[in-house]
């Protein structure tokens, strides 16, 4: 693990100074960017004895942690040639954020850019996740603790091939996963659509996903129907905020009954002065058949978050944040699960400090 890190740190220095040279010839350019997350958060009734935790959310709190490399090139005519690779780290420890090691685990593509819109190929965000940022109130932060990346269609796919097209006020996305599995070339395979407005301070959207994923285990593949449709809306008056947003998932499982999940959320946030602001919000998780767990378990479940947060911007690439939230567990999410959380209430804190660069 050590090595591993060494060698990407190695890299960077590299790119950097690569990205000098290709500078000075005028050709391409390197933007080596990214952010590091350090915050405490205290969480009650997290087992069926109802004790409490303080942790380290080493993976970032306010804003999960990254160290990337952005570049283009310009090839004439307008168009571009471009990628990114992107990492993810735990602050606590110095390693990667996943247990399989994998090095660009957030992102890694490449692809062309130009007037007619821009097609990438790689690890990339799913639509269903380009689409709901532009309504979720938090804008994925806390991404821990909120409801919303739970919602969208895996966050990131492997082997996608994702086109972006922007038109006046429209922002158009169209992507294809490949499942690469012999014989069947749905099986595994993710197709989805969205689309995007954005007027004065009007922000809203719409995707829909389709998919052949696998309901059964590695061993004994079960190749089954899953839809996901997400739509929403925000709107900006100035210092005031407002965002609503709904998302359905449905997988068939060959059983009585399909696995269905439904998030509703609601929230908004006010601007109190140019480095301070708060924000607000409610968010909703419905669930029948839910994979077990620890929190989760087979069964009609529903769970209901009240979250607020506030942050201070402390300069352009520092922030300071803190949020306080209580979520209400009902069916399974309440009782179920390899290990029974039997709770109905949580109540928790979170703070911390966040720098970009």
């Amino acid at each position: 693990m050590k090595h591993t890190l060494l060698a990407a740190a190695l890299a960077a220095l590299s790119l950097h100074a690569h990205a000098q040279s290709e500078k000075g010839a005028g050709s391409s350019a390197v933007t080596i960017y990214g952010s590091i997350d350090g915050g405490l958060r205290h969480e009650t009734n997290v087992d069926p004895e109802g004790n409490s935790d303080t942790t380290m959310s080493s993976n970032g709190t306010f804003r999960s942690n990254r160290l990337g490399f952005r570049g283009s090139e310009e090839i004439g005519g307008g168009n571009k040639v471009n990628y990114v690779l992107e990492m993810g780290f735990n602050s606590g420890t110095g390693a990667l954020n996943n247990t399989n090691n994998v090095i660009f685990q957030r992102e890694a593509h490449v692809g062309m850019s130009g007037a007619w819109g821009a097609l990438d190929a790689g690890r990339n965000y799913t639509v269903a996740y380009r689409t709901i940022l532009a309504f979720d109130p938090f804008k994925f932060r806390y991404p821990s603790i909120t409801y919303v990346l739970s919602s969208t269609n895996g966050v990131r796919k492997d082997n996608d091939v994702q086109y972006t097209g922007r038109f006046g006020d429209w922002t158009a996305r169209a992507e294809w996963a490949l499942g690469e599995v012999a014989g069947d070339a749905d099986y595994g395979t993710t197709k989805a659509v969205g689309a995007n407005y954005a007027h004065g301070g009007l922000k809203a959207g719409a995707s829909y996903s389709v998919a052949k994923q696998n309901a059964g285990t590695g061993s004994a593949p079960n190749y089954r129907d899953y839809t996901h449709v997400a739509f929403g809306a925000a709107y900006d008056f100035g210092a005031l905020a407002l965002a609503i947003g709904h998302v359905k998932q449905t997988q068939e499982t060959g059983g009585a009954r399909d696995t269905t999940s439904a998030w509703d959320w609601f929230g908004g946030s006010y601007q109190f002065t140019q480095r301070f602001d708060l924000t607000a919000a409610w968010y909703r998780n419905k669930a029948y058949n839910t994979k077990a767990s620890a929190a989760a378990a087979i069964g009609d479940a529903r769970k209901d978050m009240l979250i607020t947060g506030i942050t201070y911007m402390l300069s352009k690439r520092t922030t300071l944040y803190a949020e306080v939230d209580r979520t209400k567990l009902k069916g399974g999410f309440a009782t179920g699960g390899s290990a029974k959380l039997n709770q109905t209430r949580q109540r928790g804190m979170a703070a911390g400090i966040m720098h970009t660069f």
